[in-house]
């Protein structure tokens, strides 16, 4: 294969959850998580590099996750000034990745994590020959299933099914958690009429929906723009700035909302121990 991703350490995002989360009628959605997630955690990175150097190759666990921009923690956390001053100059944050790079607060930057310099996984995976970094990443893998059904009493055969179990699992706990809960749902019927007012599509009125509605095309755009080979900031310009009118629109529309959902739907993923774009992944090239 020529190139070989791999999920470094979603073992915090997979197996700390599902440590905690087992229950004895089996419906791991409706468990309580660990009490404390960093100790989870350290554990979990632990058992993973013990596996590593089982199989031969060495694993530095990771015990943080890096610290994200003061920026997009005070936009994430649903504070009306906060989200405001943001999105008047990133908009959704998508084309914002490549019109302020070194700004480190674009949907780009954050969900990629191109910064690896400090990944000390990245540079012993750099060093590796090519058969080598395969027989790595399968390790990995291997390691990964091995601590997941261990931890859940499960048999899933791939991480591919490992996969459809926790979206599942993530699916029912928003459903009943998010989009189950009375006041945000009202809330996110009033933010989807204003939308539509404002000419904008709505396709769901669901709390867990309406969150992400405006920003979705953005998204698709964005996803072409990056297609090409190294776009300019240039070129990226017109959609920031259409990024920008939705994404205060979509703000003033869902002020309110913002304020409720944003901090519950944080203490939900933070209970689930699924916080959004928690995971590594390491793309090799050869």
């Amino acid at each position: 294969m020529t190139n070989s991703r791999v999920p470094l350490v979603i073992a915090t995002a997979i197996l700390a959850t599902l440590t905690g989360c087992a229950s004895s009628d089996g419906n791991e959605a409706g468990a309580t998580p660990s009490a404390d997630p960093a100790n989870q955690q350290r554990q979990t990175q632990t058992q993973l590099a013990t596996c590593m150097k089982g199989k031969g190759f060495a694993y530095h666990p990771m015990v943080s996750m890096p610290e994200l921009p003061d920026a997009v923690k005070q936009e994430m956390s649903g504070d009306y000034p906060a989200m405001k001053k943001y999105r008047s100059k990133y908009g959704f944050g998508f084309a914002a990745s490549i019109v302020y790079p070194n700004d480190g607060v674009g949907r780009m930057a954050r969900q990629m994590g191109e910064d690896d310099t400090d990944d000390p996984n990245g540079k012993v995976i750099a060093g590796l020959s090519k058969p080598q970094r395969e027989a790595y990443f399968e390790a990995m893998e291997a390691c990964n299933l091995e601590m997941f059904n261990k931890a859940t009493g499960k048999k899933h055969k791939s991480m591919q099914e490992v996969a459809e179990a926790q979206g599942e699992m993530l699916k029912q706990i928003i459903g009943r958690e998010i989009d189950g809960d009375p006041k945000l749902v009202e809330l996110a019927s009033a933010f989807a009429d204003c939308l539509k007012g404002k000419g904008y599509r709505v396709t769901s009125q669901r709390p867990s929906d309406i969150a992400r509605s405006t920003e979705s095309s953005f998204m698709t755009e964005f996803g072409r723009l990056g297609r090409k080979q190294n776009p300019t900031a240039d070129e990226a310009r017109p959609l920031l700035r259409r990024e920008i009118k939705a994404a205060l629109d979509d703000l003033e529309c869902g002020k309110e909302f913002y304020a409720a959902y944003r901090p519950k739907a944080d203490e939900v993923y933070k209970r689930a121990e699924l916080l959004p774009g928690l995971g590594m992944a390491v793309t090799v090239k050869g």
